[in-house]
Order: structure tokens, then C-alpha cells, then sequence
């Protein structure tokens, strides 16, 4: 990966799960990779840092790196006490993709305290993180459900994924395979997907489009299939819409957004490209985005891999209206800078500077109160422009 294409993209593995996910990912994808795993457990992390990762210990001199024991709330407080720390760590990182396994201590504790703050650092979040297996118990399970909330609040895109949906129904898997498998098979879907956004290829799918993506995301799926020898294309979409994190093609077909991947060797045709945006246009919803990109690469010669995220609830930036004609124009802005030239829409976690509201009473007509309202297009052009349009001044 050059370091032109990922350098605002970074990789944050949080917990013991999440930074075996995190650390997998590189393994596979090699050491361009930018990653920071960060947990209580001092152990794990001196391993991590052997492997040339970058690493942050949170709540040392709480924990004494021994680890939170399962208690979400020391993880929470660790957090807290090391988030200079991280924060220091995350320089010259606009996206950054978190991943962590909830249920436990640091996973479900940390997580919530450190999305906040890249919140308010101003970058860009897409959270994978898992949901325990029912076979941990009810315990585990409600930890999990208790911190989502607090994680959907301030990322801009979360993926949950149970780990139950990557087997089948049989449970004939040993304790031991299910985790490793488990733990495998997600980091190789985050693999794809980050090889998809950091090598070239002709149809570019690159750091600053996955931003754009997540920044209006909300929640989403998370999938991805492969197929090998004739009809690989159709053979790979049909496993796609089958895929059991993407509910069998549930989630494909009430997306609002996608972003699907193309990873291929130099035989890679063009009428292939075509099968495959062809079968998921019919499959998705009228009027979806879908956003492509294609990767070719050698060591793909003979298949084709496709990985896919599908946004549930992805709001496209819309034009704001022009003012009505009889009002001056507004002096021309500087041009804002490029984290913040796409205006967050309404139903995007990124929450509006608060300020206080300057009062104008009920309707906000002021003199106009007893005057024939001027309406036009079915708004009343006697309220000020900026009460109109729900924009808060400061006093």
C-alpha cells in the first residue's frame, strides 16, 4: 500500500478480540496496514508491539495491565485515563475502522469511550464489532446489547455481526475451531475490503470515497463471497445474496447504499463486471447507490472475491435551497475544508454544533405576527430564513 493512498485510513483493534482481529488483518494484508491496538491486558500487547503494531495500554496505572476481568465499567474508566494517549496515536487519520468483540470487559467498556472521542476529534468511524455466541451465555449477551446504543450513537457507520450467523445450524464445530474460524473469517472480510480501498486498480474505490460512504452510513451489513472456473461471476453474486452475515440477500435488497468490491486477477472481464452489477441492480431496491470498485491483482488469477457493505439507512447529500430572490445573498464563504465539504444530512449520527437560540416567540413571525402571511412554495417567507430552516445562532 503506498503511503499516499493509505494514509488518512487507520486501523484500531480494541480489547483482546479486537486486537487479534486487528493484528489477523495485518498478517494478511501485509505491513501496510497502519494499526493501533489498544487494551488493558499488558500481555497481549507486548506481542502485538514484537509484531511491529503500534500500541496504547489503557488504564495502566489502574489495572496494572492485569486486564479488566470481564467488569465493562473498568473498562470504561481505563479508557478514560488513556485517551490522550490514543488520541496522540491518531494523527493524520480521517477514517479510522474500529474493531472489537463486545460481551467482555475492554471490548464493551472501551469501545463507546474511544468512538466519542474520535467523534470529537472530527474523523470519520465505521465499528465492526461482534456480538458474543449464544453459548456464552445470557450475560455476555445483554453487556453487548447494553453498549450498542452508546457505540451507534457517535459512529458514523457500526456493523454488528453475530457470531452465531458465520455457521450453520448444525453446532457441530469444535469450541475452539468456532472462535479461530470465527475471528478468520472477519478479518478476512475486513482484509478484502481494505485491500479494495488501498491498491489501485481501474475502477478506484479508494480512502476518500469509504469516507464519504461511512460518513453518512448509519447502520449496515457486512458480506463477501468468492467463486472460481466458469460462470465464477454469477456463481460468486449468487453466494453474495446467500452470505449469512447479509441475511441470505435480506439486507442487499432493502439497502439504501452499497459499496462492493471487485477483486479479481488480470483475466478478469469485462462482461463479468457487468453479470455482477447487473444481478445485484435487480436484486437491490430501486434507487440505490451503488458505489464499485475494482482491484486487480495476480494472486487472484482464476476467481473472483466480492465484499460488499450494505448501509441500511445511508442519506445522500441533497443541495441546500437558494434563498427566495428578495433577500441579499450572503457574503461568499471561504471554501471549507475537504473533511467538512460534505454537509452531514439528517439522519447522520453527526450531531449539529449546539448554541443558544436566539427567541423570535411561537411562530417566529415577529411584526408580522398580525400581517397576511407572504407563502411561497408553502413557506412562509415573513420568518426569517435561518428560523425557517432550523439553523441556531449564537447569542
Amino acid at each position: 500500500m503506498s503511503q499516499e493512498l493509505g494514509s488518512g485510513l487507520l486501523l484500531l483493534g480494541v480489547g483482546g478480540g479486537g486486537c487479534r482481529l486487528a493484528a489477523s488483518v495485518r498478517s494478511a494484508y501485509g505491513e501496510g496496514v497502519r494499526v493501533v491496538c489498544a487494551d488493558t491486558d499488558a500481555q497481549p500487547l507486548r506481542t502485538a508491539a514484537g509484531a511491529g503494531m503500534t500500541t496504547v495500554l489503557l488504564g495502566g496505572s489502574r489495572l496494572s495491565g492485569h486486564g479488566t476481568g470481564g467488569d465493562a465499567i473498568l473498562g470504561r474508566l481505563a479508557a478514560q485515563d488513556d485517551l490522550e494517549t490514543l488520541r496522540a496515536q491518531m494523527q493524520h487519520a480521517r477514517t479510522v475502522v474500529i474493531l472489537a468483540s463486545l460481551g467482555g470487559g475492554t471490548g464493551g467498556g472501551a469501545t463507546p469511550e474511544i468512538v466519542k472521542a474520535l467523534h470529537d476529534m472530527g474523523m470519520a468511524t465505521v465499528c465492526f464489532v461482534t456480538r458474543p455466541f449464544v453459548f456464552e451465555g445470557e450475560a455476555r449477551a445483554k453487556s453487548a446489547d447494553r453498549v450498542l446504543p452508546m457505540i451507534e450513537e457517535n459512529a458514523d457507520s457500526l456493523i454488528v455481526i453475530p457470531q452465531d450467523d458465520l455457521f450453520s445450524d448444525a453446532r457441530e464445530d469444535l469450541l475452539g475451531d468456532a472462535i479461530q474460524v470465527s475471528e478468520s473469517l472477519i478479518s478476512a472480510g475486513v482484509t478484502l475490503l481494505w485491500r479494495l480501498v488501498t491498491k489501485p486498480g481501474f475502477i478506484q474505490l479508494d480512502p476518500e470515497r469509504l469516507h464519504k460512504m461511512v460518513l453518512r452510513g448509519g447502520n449496515a451489513r457486512f458480506g463477501f463471497a468468492s467463486a472460481s472456473g466458469v460462470d465464477r461471476a454469477r456463481h460468486a453474486v449468487e453466494a453474495l445474496k446467500s452470505c449469512r452475515l447479509l441475511r441470505k440477500g435480506d439486507s442487499l435488497s432493502k439497502a439504501s447504499a452499497v459499496m462492493l468490491g471487485i477483486l479479481a486477477g488480470p483475466d478478469l472481464r469485462l462482461a463479468e463486471i457487468g453479470e455482477v452489477m447487473g444481478a445485484l441492480r435487480s436484486h437491490a431496491p430501486k434507487g440505490c447507490l451503488i458505489e464499485m470498485g475494482t482491484v486487480l491483482d495476480a494472486q487472484y488469477e482464476g476467481r473472483i472475491e466480492l465484499v460488499a457493505l450494505s448501509f441500511e439507512s445511508w442519506v445522500a447529500a441533497v443541495s441546500q435551497p437558494a434563498p427566495p430572490a428578495k433577500e441579499a445573498a450572503p457574503p461568499a464563504a471561504a471554501e471549507p475544508p475537504v473533511a467538512d465539504a460534505f454537509p452531514i444530512q439528517p439522519g447522520s449520527r453527526r450531531s449539529r454544533a449546539k448554541g443558544s437560540k436566539l427567541s423570535f416567540g411561537a411562530t417566529g413571525r415577529g411584526k408580522f405576527r398580525d400581517v397576511e402571511p407572504t407563502l411561497h412554495e408553502g413557506q412562509d417567507l415573513d420568518v426569517p430564513t435561518y428560523i425557517r430552516r432550523g439553523i441556531a445562532l449564537e447569542r
